[in-house]
């Protein structure tokens, strides 16, 4: 059984879901998407309460989707405070026209009937 986390999508998981939409030239969206994944892996992987990221680039180029979950809303707001994290955020939003970052809960999930 693994012990890495994973992204849980579940109504009764005990987290909340960071959904950050970046709007980027489509010429910057491959150099947005390594940026997000670098300092996933450098950084915010290592931060306390961190939970799972995954990034998701739209087939136009103009978008990019960071789904990203955390243990809880204080956990995230903590990170944002850390001096640490400053070049990190500062760097990727020198490669974006605008983004739209949110907290979310998992209200429900559904699946393919049986």
């Amino acid at each position: 059984m693994s012990t890495t986390p994973q992204t849980v999508i579940d109504t009764g998981a005990d987290l909340v879901t960071l959904i950050n939409v970046f709007t980027v030239a489509p010429e910057r969206q491959a150099a947005l998407v390594a940026a997000l994944d670098r300092t996933t892996r450098e950084f915010f992987a290592t931060v306390p309460g961190f939970r799972s990221a995954n990034v998701h680039a739209s087939q136009d180029g103009t978008r990019v989707v960071n789904y990203a979950q955390w243990a809880s809303a204080a956990h995230f707001q903590a990170m944002l405070r850390m001096p640490e994290a400053r070049p990190h955020l500062a760097a990727i939003g020198a490669l974006v026209e605008a983004s739209d970052p949110k907290l979310y809960e998992v209200t429900s999930v559904h699946r393919p009937a049986r």
